[in-house]
């Protein structure tokens, strides 16, 4: 059965011609055709916007554009303010896995869905987390970034009033701000962002004791190395110097580290990855564990819990141990932090919810952030916080057919074809192709197809706009299988392919996840002629995958 592929007509801007102009103004010259922005001429450059923010960012992704600071707050966006915090942690014996509701994703790329909202490092005796060191210390501006940083912009709505601080989220541990803007429209509004001790952020204006209601946008950095990746091995003496625990609490973690066969032993290092493989073990369960009189002792040995279990008995074992350990929770998701001596780490447990259409929504939109590789292996069937938000990239709010849709590219360039557009290469053979058709798939070597011992891959493909302007970014998504299975960490490349006729554009790359879904932004080469196209995905396949097209 012949497949259809996703098909994009290219369209002028709705200004008028010159025909129309004529008729309207005889007299008036043409000067020019309006260009819609241009974010790579924004980075080259070094455009900026209010606050000194730069109006676009290099990210591993690609380009990111900044978000307007002068736009107004919109009834559908949400609101940081006062009484939206919690200052506690209480942990919980309903295991049974969570529908995730809602969540907001304020940054560019998206780090959906670990958005770091609240962090604890503190226990009591009854088991509450809270933050030890509450102090607030200011946050820089000015910052500078260093080759193992990465980029994001944060964009958000906030209720302030002097004299009261508003929880904001941050992108990870040890994030620094390189410019900030708190505004509404024109006016700006003086401020500074606080952190405590376990890295909370908060947002402190300054002025007459009103209310107010504002754009927060910030440029801020933050080490790649934290948000993934190998930690370091240092010895027990080179860790910062970890709070003692309520007796209770060390005693009872202390029969927990005995059960685990985990002790101070080992290194740091050997010890952390022993706890991240038996946490990530658990599993839901609609039955509450019980029975041995403390909800820690009960969660850690019956290990049955979701995310927020996980990272909690997780915490109280590695605080015990003498590593430095947060637990970090948002609306949707919970994690892990360590620290390896040098820098915190994020470590997912796993134990993700299920994702409403809101919160799937959310978590689709925007260019999504690519964390280093996992440094530690998950068992089957896990829950990832990563496969959450790849999930609901794949579908897409719109999503409607992955084997059949259409949508439209509006140009805001010249509409004359520029027939001197360079040579491409063929995704799979190498080949350049210039101005000449892309070999179809059927063309490729039969060993490229399943006679080599893999199976061949089947691509699934939509675009998620009905119209697209020339320069500018389309939101692309799609899945990768093999006999019904998802072919994860492939890559695929993306071409725009003139119906009907010869000429055909490489538009980008972009990277399957674990549930084998790809998603990302591609931008429609300006030398595109107006007229039809056809979106075509095409893979080399990897060592379990054949390769394959959606054609």
């Amino acid at each position: 059965m012949k497949r259809r592929l996703a098909r994009l007509t290219l369209l002028a801007l709705p200004f008028a011609g010159p025909a129309e102009l004529a008729r309207a103004r005889p007299a008036a010259p043409i000067l020019h055709e309006a260009l819609s922005p241009d974010p790579a001429e924004d980075l080259a450059l070094h455009v900026e916007l209010e606050g000194n923010l730069s109006a676009a960012l290099q990210t591993a992704g690609g380009i990111v554009s900044a978000p307007d600071p002068r736009k107004l707050p919109s009834p559908s966006e949400a609101v940081y303010g006062p009484g939206t915090e919690r200052d506690v942690f209480v942990p919980d014996r309903e295991t049974v896995r969570p529908d995730v509701g809602s969540y907001d994703e304020p940054f560019a790329p998206s780090t959906a869905p670990f958005k770091r909202l609240e962090a604890f490092d503190g226990v009591g005796s009854d088991y509450k987390l809270y933050v030890h060191d509450a102090r607030l210390t200011q946050v820089p501006t000015g910052a500078f970034s260093g080759p193992g940083d990465d980029a994001f912009y944060a964009n958000l709505i906030v209720d302030a009033q002097a004299g009261r601080s508003v929880r904001i989220p941050s992108v990870g541990p040890g994030a620094r701000i390189v410019h900030a803007r708190l505004g509404i429209g024109a006016d700006e509004i003086p401020m500074r962002v606080m952190r405590d001790g376990a890295d909370n952020w908060f947002l402190q204006v300054y002025g007459p004791p009103r209310a107010v209601r504002g754009r927060l946008v910030m440029e801020v950095f933050v080490p790649r190395a934290t948000l993934g990746g190998q930690l370091s091995d240092p010895d027990w003496g080179n860790l910062p110097a970890v709070a003692p625990l309520p007796d209770n609490v060390a005693r009872e973690a202390s029969a927990v580290r005995a059960a685990l066969h985990v002790s101070r032993r080992m290194r740091p290092r050997q010890a952390i990855a022993r706890l991240v493989q038996y946490f990530r073990e658990f599993s839901d369960s609609d039955e509450r564990p019980r029975g041995r009189g403390s909800v820690y002792l009960d969660l850690a040995l019956s290990k049955k819990g979701v995310c927020r279990h996980r990272s909690f008995a997780f915490l109280v074992t590695s605080l015990s141990l003498g590593v430095p350990t947060r637990l970090v929770v948002n609306e949707a998701h919970a994690w892990v932090e360590v620290h390896d001596g040098t820098l915190w780490h994020r470590i997912d447990l796993g134990g993700a919810g299920r994702m409403t259409a809101e919160a799937s929504e959310a978590m689709s939109s925007g260019t999504p952030y690519e964390p280093p590789p996992d440094a530690f292996t998950w068992p089957e069937s896990a829950h990832r916080g990563g496969d959450m938000a790849a999930s609901a990239r794949a579908r897409g709010p719109y999503s409607t057919s992955a084997r059949s849709s259409s949508s439209s590219i509006a140009s805001g360039a010249s509409a004359e074809d520029d027939a001197s557009a360079g040579g491409v290469e063929d995704p799979l053979g190498g080949a350049p192709v210039g101005s000449g058709p892309l070999p179809s798939s059927s063309a490729l070597p039969r060993a490229a197809y399943g006679h080599d011992g893999r199976s061949a891959s089947s691509i699934s493909i939509v675009s998620m706009a009905a119209e697209a302007h020339r320069g500018e970014p389309l939101k692309i998504r799609g899945t990768i299988r093999t006999e019904g299975k998802p072919c994860p960490h492939v890559p695929v490349e993306l071409w725009l392919r003139a119906a009907g006729a010869q000429k055909s554009f490489r538009v980008g790359t972009l990277a399957t996840g674990d549930d084998g879904a790809f998603s990302g932004d591609i931008v429609v080469p300006v030398e595109a002629t107006l007229g039809d196209y056809d979106i075509i995905a095409r893979t080399q396949g990897s060592a379990r995958c054949g390769p394959g097209g959606s054609e």
